[in-house]
């Protein structure tokens, strides 16, 4: 089911908000927001809830666990969102957590109103508000992990609360690629393309930064693509929590420069002027005790990025993709290669992985065409390069 809110977690949910609420709240409405990947329902009541604070009102939305063939979506992934928004709560960038029931499968947050996501603005025709919703979502990323450094421990009760052993603390931070360079190893020799081993040293420090992120610790969202971002009259706000870990704070910082290493049905890029918008926003947002040894920080979460982007190389390399998926998913790497070069040669260190990457996208580039033709397209927002959008100023 792609919604599954049945009517046994319904009144799963019903039950907590009475618990809460004092009187049982009256259904009048459901509308389904989320997708098959993320099965999210608002639900509509006949009167404005009490007992629930400043968020008060008709409207609660409910986050259904989801499982699919593979066992995708399980547990573990509601325990995250659950553990990362209450760590969230003091950033004051998403929704509150309302209720959560563990047995049924739900989450309850508040509802933080019907909204465009940063992807809707990008692909409009205003290039002046997709200019400042880049920057303001830069700031609430910057924002989310200035306020989350020091919250470790409070992280991790959140999550021990669920009492389980299953991936709720293993999932997250980008540390994916990383532990599955192997398998890149693996694709380069039967692809034939430039041996992967020539960068583990690089991989393994880049782990290890990872691991033990130190001043660069904080609550990390891990999938900052557009869609995930609401653009609402109080700024950005950031939802779907589900990959969300404490760990190194460069891999979301990476997003505002690939842009956005996971999307993929509007893959687009941004022109440069407004990266570096949102690269200052996003400086400016930290405080002082993180900005020493920023383009490291930065240069490794975008190593860790796009390692994780590179395990899908025999994905890219099949010979049965529609030409619109091959040239996606094969110009979009040899791009971020490019992107993490740059950042690599800034911060002065990954030598090895940086000259490894750019032997593969040359191998990319030489074997096929649609890597580099036609190059990346600019999101339509900015579609006109001389648009007065791109002189966006940083508060």
């Amino acid at each position: 089911m792609q919604y599954p809110l049945t009517i046994e977690r319904q009144n799963a949910v019903l039950d907590g908000l009475t618990s809460i609420c004092g009187q049982r709240p009256v259904i009048v409405g459901a509308q389904q927001v989320g997708h098959h990947w993320a099965p999210v329902t608002r639900l509509v009541f006949d009167r404005e809830l009490p007992g629930l604070g400043a968020d008060a009102g008709r409207t609660v939305i409910v986050k259904t666990r989801r499982v699919d063939g593979d066992g995708y979506g399980g547990p573990a992934y509601l325990r995250r969102e659950v553990a990362g928004l209450r760590t969230a709560l003091v950033s004051d960038v998403a929704a509150r957590v309302i209720l959560t029931d563990d047995r049924a499968g739900v989450l309850v947050q508040s509802d933080l109103g019907t909204w465009p996501t940063l992807e809707t603005v990008l692909l409009g025709k205003d290039s002046e508000r997709a200019a400042a919703a880049m920057v303001n979502f830069a700031e609430t990323v910057g924002r989310l992990h200035a306020t989350t450094l020091d919250r470790r421990v409070e992280h991790d009760h959140a999550l021990a609360e669920f009492g389980s052993d299953d991936v709720t603390t293993g999932a997250g931070a980008g540390t994916g690629g990383t532990r599955r360079w192997h398998l890149v190893v693996q694709a380069c020799a039967e692809l034939g393309f430039p041996d992967a081993r020539a960068a583990r040293d690089d991989i393994a420090f880049v782990r290890s930064q990872l691991g033990e992120p130190g001043q660069y610790g904080a609550l990390v969202h891990h999938d900052l693509n557009p869609t995930n971002a609401l653009v609402t009259d109080r700024g950005i706000r950031l939802v779907d929590f589900e990959g969300s870990g404490f760990g190194h704070m460069g891999f979301d910082a990476s997003f505002l420069h690939y842009p956005f290493p996971h999307h993929s049905a509007n893959w687009s890029v941004l022109p440069e002027p407004i990266t570096q918008a949102a690269d200052h926003a996003y400086r400016n947002s930290l405080p002082a005790v993180v900005l020493n040894g920023y383009d490291e920080m930065l240069a490794v979460g975008a190593a860790a990025a796009l390692a994780s982007r590179v395990t899908r190389l025999p994905v890219i390399a099949r010979t049965d993709q529609s030409p619109p998926d091959s040239w996606r998913r094969r110009a979009q790497l040899v791009q971020q290669i490019g992107v993490f070069g740059r950042l690599a040669d800034r911060a002065g260190i990954l030598p090895d992985l940086a000259h490894w990457f750019r032997e593969l996208s040359d191998a990319m580039t030489e074997r096929w065409t649609d890597a580099t033709n036609p190059p990346p397209r600019l999101f339509p927002a900015f579609a006109d390069h001389d648009s007065p959008g791109l002189s966006v100023h940083c508060r």
